[in-house]
């Protein structure tokens, strides 16, 4: 483990750099542990209903400084792990697996031993291992070294050297790794290849320890650089704090009983054992603190107690139904809160330029609080073998918890006409189904949570916040990697919100829903679908039958519709700008629009 200290944004440790996430500081490389071995009296955040849908008792705030003189210690820093541990020193080559008993400098940074190198600060391999279960480990270099070798080495780890041949070009044919003792080497060049390592997976993650009798995993083992993008894929979901509906009186009693952990465990664990004496007793305790009569205590607890939470991946539909509840609810100005606080925008027929056939309403958020929950990883692709957070556990279960991130800001919400959707999508079903099938059939193979189903609807809604996203990053003053979306297509709902947001509890200025005024939020929408009419990648970006992870996107490149990685909470997958555009004489969502305005001009 590392011995001195690295700074970086809480934020950012829960993604993309949460627990199981390689960070790279300066020359050094590093792992996250997972929250096992977290500090243990961390901040809450509060947001039940997130923590309710997850399965867990509480989120807590990765532990943050108070100022920069305040001392590091265990209760206030996280703990990481040095990975790889195999590394080389740049001049003299030599490559070793480092431990904690070999050379440092300032800041524990490993260092070449030689005396020759004058301390050069050793660079590790930029290749690992990891399965499709979620493991991970360090290649065994000296076994590839001498994988060809049929003799025996004497030393086999010992004069190790990382060689770079610029006669054999820029590729991984030009790296080798050379036994001096015994002369065995091999080249790079077959290392990606399926089996090419020729051992099996560790079955853990490299912070951890198991012993070799219980190593279980079968997986086969793929070689990837340690910054590829399916190294890892966090798992988090979001969540906004709306206001809930008035809960009933159960609950009201179950809330105020669970203030007091003590009282309530105890009860818990008599209603359990059916020792009806301790349930009074403890019931008539609980009665004297919250004030509820013990016979109010002891139904609610034994009708709707909740009292065993098993920890899931809380399911994005869930959570955004209650939201789209709210922001698409007739009485909006009834659901306001301290970290909610929305109105209505009504525009004209001259205002909306059109577009008043496709978008229903617009709603400004002048205030929101949004609560991120890191749930757990996935490797090489996303898959139905997330490793997940294991949970520290009390009786009951009453002290899960996940790591979580609060952050307030503004944001524009725009309701689009389900009906009008729906009839383009029968008008140009010749051309949508087609595209839509494609993606489908790729996205068969994927058995994840990881990414909603592809529909016309959602591929269509999710571009638009794309190219929305990308034009007001240029009028709003945000820079697009500060703006955010949350896409809302499931049966029933057809809509998007656009929002910034902060850690600070003020939130934002308000430059962004200034933005959401009509006579601003329009010419922005038109500027964005005539900006991804063209793409500098065109015509590929525009015919190629699949782009991005898995083939998922269409239409969509960097040059014209992806945006940046914190932006998208659909990893910049199923896209299609050619859904609100059309193609020559096919009918996208918005051509006739577009043609209608291009005709006015000319």
């Amino acid at each position: 483990m590392t011995d001195s200290n690295r700074s970086y944004r809480s934020s950012q440790l829960i993604s993309p750099f949460g627990p199981g996430a390689i960070i790279d500081i300066g020359d050094e490389s590093l792992i996250l542990m997972d929250i096992k071995h977290w500090p243990k009296n961390l901040e809450e955040i509060k947001l039940d209903r997130l923590t309710r849908e997850a399965g867990v008792w509480a989120l807590k705030k990765p532990p943050v400084l108070e100022n920069r003189w305040e001392k590091v210690n265990k209760y206030n820093s996280l703990l990481t792990y040095r990975f790889p541990a195999w590394m080389f020193c740049p001049k003299c080559r030599h490559l070793k697996r480092w431990g904690t008993d070999n050379q440092v400098k300032f800041q524990g940074v490993p260092i070449c031993d030689s005396h020759q190198c004058n301390k050069k600060t050793l660079v590790p391999m930029r290749f690992v291992a990891a399965c499709n279960h979620g493991h991970l480990q360090d290649i065994p270099w000296d076994r590839w070294a001498h994988q060809n070798q049929k003799t025996k080495c004497s030393m086999p780890k010992e004069q190790l050297y990382f060689y770079s041949n610029s006669a054999k070009g820029s590729g991984l044919d030009a790296l080798e790794v050379r036994c001096e003792n015994c002369g065995a080497k091999n080249s790079l060049g077959n290392i990606m290849h399926e089996g090419a390592l020729n051992i099996t997976c560790s079955d853990k993650q490299p912070w951890e320890f198991k012993p070799i009798e219980n190593r279980n995993c079968k997986e086969s083992l793929h070689v990837l650089q340690r910054g590829a993008s399916n190294l890892y894929y966090p798992i988090v979901r979001s969540a906004l704090d709306i206001p809930c509906s008035t809960i009933s009186r159960g609950k009201k009693v179950l809330k105020a009983i669970q203030q007091h952990e003590e009282d309530y465990e105890n009860l818990m664990w008599a209603i359990e054992s059916k020792k009806e004496k301790a349930i009074n007793l403890y019931a008539v305790d609980l009665y004297e603190k919250v004030g509820f009569s013990s016979e109010e205590i002891i139904t609610a607890v034994r009708s709707g107690s909740e009292a065993k939470r098993e920890f899931k991946i809380p399911d994005d539909e869930e959570l955004k139904l209650a939201e789209w509840e709210v922001l698409s609810g007739i009485q909006l100005y009834e659901n306001q809160g301290v970290n909610f606080v929305t109105r209505d925008v009504e525009f004209s027929n001259s205002d909306s330029l059109g577009f008043e056939k496709y978008i229903k309403n617009i709603v400004l958020v002048d205030k929101l609080r949004e609560v991120r929950a890191f749930c757990g990883f996935e490797r090489i692709k996303p898959d139905d073998n997330p490793v997940l957070m294991e949970l520290e556990k009390g009786q009951y279960s009453q002290y899960s918890w996940l790591p979580a991130y609060e952050v307030f800001g503004e944001g524009i919400f725009i309701e689009f006409d389900q009906k009008a959707l729906e009839d383009w999508e029968q008008t140009a079903s010749k051309f949508v189904k087609p595209r839509i099938d494609s993606v489908r059939k790729r996205y068969a193979g994927i058995t994840s949570t990881y990414l909603p189903e592809p529909t016309a609807k959602f591929v269509a809604l999710h571009t638009f916040a794309h190219l929305i996203i990308r034009q007001l990053s240029f009028e709003s003053g945000y820079s697009s990697g500060s703006l955010r979306e949350r896409i809302y297509a499931y049966e029933g709902q057809a809509g998007i919100l656009i929002y910034t947001a902060d850690g600070d509890s003020e939130g934002s200025l308000g430059g962004l829903v200034q933005q959401g005024e009509p006579k601003r939020l329009f010419p922005a929408i038109i500027a964005a679908l005539e900006t991804a009419n063209w793409c500098s990648n065109d015509p590929v970006c525009s015919e190629l039958e699949a782009q991005g992870v898995m083939g998922l996107n269409k239409a969509a490149c960097h040059s014209c519709t992806l945006v940046s990685e914190t932006s998208c909470e659909n990893n910049n997958l199923l896209l299609d700008r050619k859904l609100l555009i059309g193609d020559q004489h096919e009918l996208g969502l918005f051509s006739l629009i577009m043609k209608d305005l291009n005709e006015e001009l000319s």
